[in-house]
């Protein structure tokens, strides 16, 4: 099976498996009738203990839901002086890549681990959201944040995503060995520049490197940069899609929905900030 680049996917519980559908106990009433279980009118019907892309895409909505909450109480907290932007930003990262590291290490807590880090990536989010908008909103003389910004990139995000997964479902898009090869060789490159840029600024006070992320870096070869993360990060979000896909068809365990579901969000909160950046950028060409 193809493996994504995406940390949280990269598990054994995506690989095809022959006892997934192992009840575990009896039967319980009302449940999903499982392939291949006994049809009677007096049997109960048999939970259904496997994976489907239904019950992931359920859980992506439950899981986008609580990081829009969070990230609406956030702002909210931060305007009102009750929390430190920059807190909220440095704590949101860290707490949630903490989260996101014991998930994919442990995926059979997802279901209890999965919402609480949407709630604290909700923080980071909401932190970031409000600190690009307070840049933008300065940038053009205005005295409050620029929500238009904000409101741009999590359209341009939703469009995005949205439109990968219809073409995804249509056929359209269909990843094979060389778009996954690519794409993880990319994602591993762009981390290790990000990692060698990071070390160059804090230790040899160059900075050079890490221009092309900067928000008022209107050049082209920055937005050029942007342009590509941006590509990169929906390709990610393309093979979560692909896999998740697989994990169903070969009857990974329940709890990998709310995994599933986690790894997602980790790609579209990517794809959310890059847009961010992205649209700061364009507006210092302005």
């Amino acid at each position: 099976m193809f493996r994504t680049s995406n940390p949280a996917l990269k598990n054994d519980a995506f690989e095809p498996a022959q006892t997934w559908d192992d009840f575990n106990g009896k039967p319980e009433l009302g449940d999903e009738l499982v392939a291949g279980a006994t049809k009677s009118k007096a049997a109960p019907k048999i939970r259904a203990k496997h994976m489907t892309v239904q019950g992931t895409v359920n859980k992506s909505f439950v899981l986008l839901l609580l990081i829009i909450g969070s990230a609406t109480v956030t702002w909210g907290m931060v305007v009102g002086g009750s929390l430190s932007m920059m807190v909220a930003v440095f704590g949101g990262m860290i707490g949630s890549l903490v989260i996101g590291l014991v998930i994919s290490f442990k995926p059979r807590a997802a279901p209890v681990l999965a919402p609480v880090y949407a709630l604290v990536e909700g923080v980071f989010v909401g932190a970031v959201s409000f600190f690009v908008a307070d840049f933008a909103g300065a940038r053009l003389g205005e005295n409050a944040p620029n929500m238009a910004i904000v409101l741009n990139a999590a359209l341009i995000t939703f469009g995005i995503a949205g439109g990968l997964l219809a073409a995804y479902s249509a056929k359209l898009i269909r990843p094979n060995r060389t778009f996954y090869n690519v794409t993880i060789a990319a994602t591993m490159g762009l981390f290790f520049y990000w990692i060698i840029a990071m070390v160059a600024g804090m230790f040899l006070g160059s900075y050079s490197m890490m221009s092309v992320y900067s928000l008022d870096n209107g050049g082209m070869m920055s937005i050029g940069f942007s342009l590509f993360v941006i590509l990169l990060a929906s390709a990610n979000l393309v093979m979560d899609f692909d896999i998740v896909a697989n994990g169903a068809a070969n009857k990974a365990p329940k709890y990998m929905e709310w995994y599933g579901a986690f790894a997602i969000m980790v790609s579209l909160v990517w794809l959310y900030i890059e847009v961010l950046r992205l649209l700061s950028k364009l507006q210092s060409r302005n």
